[in-house]
């Protein structure tokens, strides 16, 4: 790893020892995992690639998100707790339905596990590892993402990251903004909520989720993104996760390298 700075910028709240952290949970794909929306979209253009579709990667993306909010809308009352890869096969045959140009002659389950494959096969962020261990012998670390076991696990083993507890959107059978997924963490840790900060760089999932469990928050705000109104402050910001070591480690003031 190449050698960084560790400037910092947070929102002005107390300090982590203040406000008495025990443990720090992690999103996965986009906190700690190297994978945003430039590779979704990629992602699509290989399902029409290897599908002989013709139809432009960046619109299939733009169609596959709103599949995803009409899914999640139809039972909004009473949710319908779906594993991401069967979701994803739905949205996916929504998406070939409704095309632009007309109806486009794909396989939604192939398309869902090839997704499904490119997201186990995912690299971590290069800083990943060097601020887990730094922060291991000081907090009990976890990972929460919206994921199913299978992909997120593969993805965790191939780059090395290692966690006290884990839980994925599969086993919690909820996901993410839902405060039930944050309440099954603190339950499983045996931790009150506010003695966890859990770090996402998402807004609404990973920063009103979390709060409205009662845990703390830290932004990750990588590209410099302005905050969603209907989402509370985070009581940290930072734009890297090196820049959480200052909060979390204060006597740890050196670069890491």
């Amino acid at each position: 790893m190449n050698q960084m700075s560790v400037g910092i910028r947070v929102h002005p709240r107390p300090s982590a020892a203040k406000i008495d952290i025990k443990a720090v949970a992690f999103d996965g794909y986009g906190t700690l995992i190297n994978f945003t929306e430039p590779d979704f979209i990629v992602t699509m253009a290989e399902v029409c690639d290897q599908q002989g579709l013709q139809a432009d990667a960046a619109d299939v993306w733009r169609r596959f998100l709103r599949a995803a909010y009409l899914l999640r809308a139809e039972n909004h009352h009473e949710p319908v707790y779906r594993r991401y890869d069967e979701a994803w096969a739905i949205q996916f045959e929504r998406v070939f339905k409704s095309a632009r140009g007309g109806r486009l002659a794909g396989d939604a389950w192939a398309a869902a596990n090839h997704l499904k494959a490119r997201l186990a096969n995912a690299p971590a962020f290069a800083e990943a590892h060097a601020v887990i261990e730094v922060l291991r012998p000081h907090y009990r670390l976890a990972l929460l993402s919206n994921a199913d076991d299978d992909f997120l696990l593969e993805c965790l083993q191939r780059n090395g990251l290692h966690f006290d507890t884990v839980v994925t959107s599969e086993r919690a059978r909820a996901i993410k903004p839902n405060p039930e997924i944050f309440l099954g963490l603190a339950r499983t840790m045996a931790l009150p909520p506010h003695q966890i900060l859990y770090v996402g760089d998402n807004p609404i999932p990973d920063v009103l989720g979390p709060v409205r469990a009662g845990m703390r928050a830290a932004w990750l705000n990588r590209a410099g993104r302005r905050k969603p109104r209907n989402v509370p402050q985070p009581d940290f910001r930072v734009s890297s996760l090196a820049d959480l070591l200052p909060i979390l480690v204060p006597e740890r003031m050196v670069p890491l390298g």
